[in-house]
């Protein structure tokens, strides 16, 4: 079994955003912890820009998968890539356009851009923290002022947990939203290369009892 969790290439060619602006029908944001709304709220309050990505002045090319810095997101998909898992009849919860607010690359200001998106993935696996040796408190949650042990923790997943979802996300522990942290399975890999996205990559996470490198059981 062999679960990834998505990154961006190597080449600085593609455009990438340092963040974004609140913008109309930001449904996604709802799923924040109210202690970190109010702090997103406080930050775009005082450091105003139009609403949406907000474009770094690097890059000449708009991929199909786009690092977003600050508050999640990390990434955004392009129309390619929405319309790829759904021809393939891969579920998510939810999907929401993210408009390009401001561009300061003069390059990417001539190329036609891609329409882009948020996805938003359903629970689909739960770390095991007994495995990766995290000590949790009375609610099963991680306790993270517990000591650590050497060598530090490797979290683990368990593949006992997996709803057999192809795109998905962690399923418990704290500080979500976890639906935006999105892992994806070897179908969902290939599917890329095929429909042939740009600027993706994979990184492979771990799963309990299966071998890092070779993906069988251990």
């Amino acid at each position: 079994m062999k679960i990834y969790k998505f990154a961006t290439g190597d080449s600085n060619k593609y455009a990438y955003a340092s963040g974004y602006a609140p913008f109309d029908g930001m449904s996604f944001f709802d799923e924040f912890p109210e202690q970190v709304k109010e702090r997103e709220m406080a930050f775009w309050a005082v450091n105003p820009a139009p609403p949406g990505l907000c474009i770094d002045d690097s890059g000449s090319r708009w991929p199909d998968l786009m690092y977003c810095g600050g508050t999640p997101p990390s990434f955004v998909f392009s129309r390619k890539v929405i319309d790829s898992i759904a021809a393939h009849g891969i579920p998510v919860k939810r999907i929401t356009p993210i408009p390009v607010g401001s561009i300061a690359s003069e390059k990417l200001k001539t190329v036609p851009r891609p329409d882009y998106f948020v996805i938003e993935a359903l629970p689909g696996i739960s770390l095991d923290y007994a495995a990766s040796r995290v000590a949790v408190d009375a609610d099963g949650n991680p306790d993270f002022s517990a000591p650590r042990g050497n060598p530090p923790p490797i979290l683990q997943y368990d593949p006992a947990t997996w709803t057999g979802a192809d795109l998905f996300c962690q399923a418990n522990g704290p500080y979500g939203p976890h639906c935006l942290d999105i892992l994806c399975t070897e179908r969902v890999k290939e599917i890329a290369q095929r429909d042939g996205w740009t600027h993706v990559s994979f990184n492979r996470v771990r799963v309990k009892g299966v071998n890092p490198f070779t993906g069988l059981p251990e």
